[in-house]
């Protein structure tokens, strides 16, 4: 649901962005800025509690000592770094890779399985994360490992390269290329989540 995903693009800017080259460049290049844009679109999410405002003050905190010690290059550095990791290059292809049906239309949510996954901290393992998803990121690749009969039945992708050139030239591919999900089911937003180690405690029981 949009009220509930801000990874969901808005529907102006799917529209926008179309399946042409151009606007998949573009909306790779700048994808901090247009996830800005859905935080407004969250109706049901609370925005802003006491956890929020601590985080806001350790983050002006540590931007305060960062430009006290290194100056107009620290911090430009870590303005950087966030492009580094979403923008126009191979690894912006995790985005793509997560949820968009590259490789079927039966499939909602696929893994990545390649080096890369080595220097961003296993963000490639998505299925195995979203079933455990209290599972730290250094052991995700132990639950595949595992349970190689479910997760290698699954449909994967090999390389985030070859994924990003094929989004941005493949006219077949959109904004739109997602499944969503209108109705949540009976579980309600404020229920508590547990963590995957007590629900399986519970279940052994």
């Amino acid at each position: 649901m949009h009220e509930l995903d801000a990874d969901l693009p808005n529907y102006w800017e799917a529209k926008l962005i179309n399946h042409y080259f151009i606007g998949k460049a573009l909306w790779l290049l700048f994808y901090p800025f247009f996830q800005l844009f859905r935080v407004s679109r969250l109706k049901e999410i609370k925005l802003f509690d006491k956890w929020i405002a601590l985080n806001w003050l350790v983050q002006i905190v540590f931007v305060t000592v960062i430009t006290y010690w290194l100056g107009i290059k620290g911090i430009s550095f870590l303005l950087l770094s966030l492009f580094f990791s979403i923008g126009l290059h191979p690894l912006g292809a995790r985005w793509i890779q997560e949820h968009y049906l590259t490789l079927s239309k039966e499939q909602e949510t696929y893994s990545y399985y390649g080096v890369l996954n080595s220097v961003a901290f296993n963000v490639g393992f998505h299925n195995e994360h979203h079933d455990f998803p209290s599972v730290p990121w250094n052991r995700l690749p132990q639950i595949r490992k595992g349970a190689p009969s479910f997760y290698n039945s699954l449909l994967y992708h090999k390389s985030w390269t070859m994924l990003f050139f094929r989004f941005l030239f493949d006219q077949e591919i959109s904004l739109f290329s997602r499944v969503i999900r209108h109705n949540r089911g009976k579980v309600k937003l404020a229920d508590e989540a547990k963590p995957d180690i007590e629900l399986l405690a519970a279940n052994s029981k």
